[in-house]
Formats: C-alpha cells, sequence, structure tokens
C-alpha cells in the first residue's frame, strides 16, 4: 500500500502468460515432417534465384575482366612495337642527317670546283677570243695575199700570153698548198676543195697530158675530202645554248624527306563521358594512340633535304658544264667536251628526277650530242702537191721546160 501511494498516477497492468498447447509428438516417428506452408516457400525461391543470379554475375565479370586483360595485352604489345618503329625511324633520321651532313661538304667542295671552272672558262674564253682574232688576222693576211698573187699571176699572163703554161703549173702548185694550208691550220674544208678544182683547171688548161697523173691524185684528194664526216659544230654549239637555257626548268630529286607530306586527318569526336563503359575503352585508347603516335611506311631510301642556297648550286653546276661542253666544241678539244657531257649526265642520273619529261628529254639529247666527234682527224691531202712537185722535179732534171709549146706557137715561131 505504501508503494501505490509513492507511486500515484502509474497504473501497471500484469496480465498472465498464456498458456501454451501441449505439444503433441508425432504418433510415428519414421513419418516425415509436413511440409511447410505455402507462406514459408517463397522466402527460399527468392533466396535461390537471389544466389543464381550472383553466381551469373560474378561469372560475367570475371570473363569480361579477362577479355579486358588479353585487350590490354594487345594493346601494350601494339605500344611496344610502335616504340620500336619509332626507335628505328630515330636511327634512319640520324643516318638522314649524317648523310646530310657529307653531301654538305661535298657540296661545298663542288662548289669550289665550280669556282675553280668559272676561272678556267674565262681563261679559256679570253684565249678563244684572242685566237679567234689570230685567225681572222691571219685569214685578212691570206685573202690579201692571195688577191695580190693572183694580180701578178694575172698580170704575168697578160704579158706572156697564153703559150706560157708554166704559169698554170706554179698557179695550180700555189693553189695545192693554199688548200693544205686551210685544211691543216683552219681545218677548212670547203675552202681546200675549191683552191683543189680551181689547180685541177689550171692543169686541164695547159693542154699536157703529162699532167693527167696529177690530175687523178688530186681527184682521189677532192672524194677524201667528200668522204670526210665532218661535225657541224654551229649547229653542235646552238643545241648546247639551248640545254643550258632550260637548266633552270629541271625538278630535283628527293628535295625534301618522304615526298610530299599528307595532311593529317581531322581528330575523330571522344565518345561523351555519360556514354563511356567498358565496350568503348578499347575505342578510347586505340583513338589516344593514334593521335599520339603517327607511322608513316616509305619502300624508298631517305635523302637528305637541300637547302635552297645548295641547289642554286646543282643548277649552275649543270648549265657550267654545257657551256664548258659548247667552248669545247668550237676549239675542237675532243677529251674535254665529252667530260663535260659526262658530268652533265652523271648530274642528272644522280640529283634530278627521272621521272620528269623533261630530264628524261635532256639525257637524250646529252647522250645523242655525246656520241658526236667535234675533232675528227682530216683526210691527207698532200699527196697531189707531192705529184706536182714530182713531176715539176723529173722534167727539170731531164733539161725540158715544164710543159711542152702548144702547136699553133711551133708555127707561129716558124713562121716569124
Amino acid at each position: 500500500m505504501t508503494e501505490d501511494k509513492e507511486k500515484a498516477g502509474v497504473v501497471i497492468d500484469v496480465e498472465p502468460e498464456p498458456e501454451m498447447p501441449p505439444t503433441e509428438e508425432p504418433a510415428n516417428p519414421d513419418e516425415p515432417p509436413p511440409p511447410p506452408a505455402k507462406g514459408q516457400r517463397a522466402p527460399l525461391i527468392v533466396a535461390g534465384l537471389s544466389l543464381l543470379l550472383v553466381v551469373v554475375a560474378l561469372a560475367m565479370a570475371y570473363r569480361y575482366t579477362r577479355e579486358a586483360a588479353n585487350d590490354l595485352a594487345r594493346i601494350q604489345q601494339t605500344l611496344q612495337q610502335s616504340l620500336e618503329q619509332q626507335q628505328a625511324l630515330q636511327n634512319r633520321l640520324a643516318e638522314a642527317n649524317q648523310a646530310l651532313a657529307g653531301q654538305t661538304e661535298r657540296l661545298n667542295r663542288q662548289e669550289q670546283k665550280i669556282t675553280d671552272q668559272e676561272k678556267l672558262i674565262a681563261q679559256a674564253k679570253q684565249q678563244f677570243a684572242e685566237q679567234g682574232q689570230a685567225l681572222d688576222s691571219e685569214r685578212e693576211k691570206m685573202e690579201q695575199r692571195e688577191a695580190e698573187l693572183r694580180a701578178a699571176v694575172s698580170d704575168v699572163h697578160k704579158r706572156v700570153g697564153a703559150s706560157g703554161t708554166q704559169w698554170m703549173v706554179a698557179e695550180a702548185e700555189y693553189l695545192l698548198r693554199l688548200a693544205n694550208e686551210r685544211l691543216n691550220l683552219a681545218r677548212d674544208v670547203q675552202t681546200a676543195r675549191a683552191a683543189m678544182l680551181l689547180a685541177d683547171q689550171r692543169l686541164r688548161d695547159t693542154g699536157d697530158p703529162g699532167w693527167n697523173g696529177v690530175r687523178e691524185q688530186i681527184a682521189r684528194d677532192i672524194a677524201a675530202l667528200d668522204a670526210a664526216d665532218l661535225p657541224d659544230l654551229p649547229g653542235i654549239s646552238a643545241r648546247l645554248s639551248a640545254l643550258a637555257e632550260q637548266v633552270p626548268q629541271l625538278k630535283l630529286a628527293g628535295a625534301t624527306l618522304g615526298g610530299t607530306p599528307r595532311r593529317a586527318p581531322e581528330p575523330a569526336a571522344g565518345t561523351p563521358r555519360e556514354a563511356r563503359s567498358w565496350d568503348t575503352l578499347l575505342d578510347d585508347l586505340w583513338q589516344g594512340f593514334k593521335q599520339t603516335v603517327r607511322i608513316r611506311r616509305n619502300d624508298k631510301p631517305v635523302q637528305a633535304m637541300l637547302p635552297p642556297e645548295q641547289q642554286y648550286f646543282l643548277y649552275e653546276n649543270l648549265r657550267l658544264h654545257l657551256e664548258g661542253a659548247r667552248l669545247a666544241a668550237l676549239r675542237g678539244d675532243e677529251r674535254l667536251y665529252h667530260d663535260s657531257l659526262t658530268e652533265v649526265r652523271r648530274a642528272l642520273d644522280q640529283y634530278f628526277d627521272p621521272r620528269d619529261a623533261l630530264t628524261r628529254k635532256l639525257h637524250e639529247a646529252v647522250t645523242d650530242l655525246e656520241r658526236q666527234r667535234v675533232h675528227p682527224p682530216l683526210p691527207d691531202i698532200s699527196g697531189s702537191l707531192s705529184a706536182l712537185q714530182a713531176r715539176e722535179k723529173l722534167m727539170a732534171d731531164l733539161g725540158r721546160p715544164i710543159t711542152p709549146e702548144s702547136p699553133a706557137a711551133e708555127k707561129k715561131e716558124s713562121g716569124q
């Protein structure tokens, strides 16, 4: 009662525990327990399905992880190959730089040779001009002398008369000497041939059949002159000048490394961030690798690049060789002519593009000019002069006049 007074307002309601019904033991212990109720079977089914889904998810995750590991291994192998190719490319670039340094040194030496060759060409031009002036002066003197001799011979003919055939023989001897001098000194075939024809006419005008042997020798010497294959030096000089004018239009071979660079493709748009997943990982890695490393294949050897100032010396060297060949042809220098054309052909093969049509035409023209001779041997026409002098000596030894007087002159003298 005391506690009830101290805890006023608190009501404690104690209900008696219900009595459990007595458990009934099965009558037969061998009988299986009864199946669970329908409400107790659903959680088991859900648990089983959940366990099955977890196993399937683990299997798929393991398989996808294995595939991703294989893909990563292949990517690493591809990257390793790319690094090896990049190292090989760097080695080739180093070799190309070494080749460029060597070629620069050779071009410097060639530039010095070109300078020396320009000096030699200038000296050759000066000597050629001096020689031309000397030949012109000598030709004027010879023409003047020939005119004086012709005037003297004509005057003697007028004084002596038609019976003085010894003067015709002397004139024929002078013409034969002139033909030999023009052929051997000036290589003037036309003048030599005309002089020999005039000498034959003078011997024919004598009317003496004793000069037939000399005339036959003159005919043989004229035939030898006609058979001589002499080059057309003015035509060769004109062709070489025309080829030298075409040199600046030639195209160099391998002026840039790997030919004309191709334009890089536009970078592909990346995968949106919200759409990225394990399926797009390989594509993203491949796109990034392609943007980082670029490999170009070239089936031709790497050639060193030439700066523009060194390309200028290649063109000038080719043009100077053509000019040297032209001067050598005019001077009759066979060795210098062929050496210059050989250098031209070698430069075309080494430094210029063989696929260019102009380069091929220039190469063919140089090859054709190289087959020609600018200083061929000339025939010997001294046989006719030797035959005439031999008969003159024979007639002098016999104590007879060089040519007998004509019958008309003898009748005229006997009548007087």
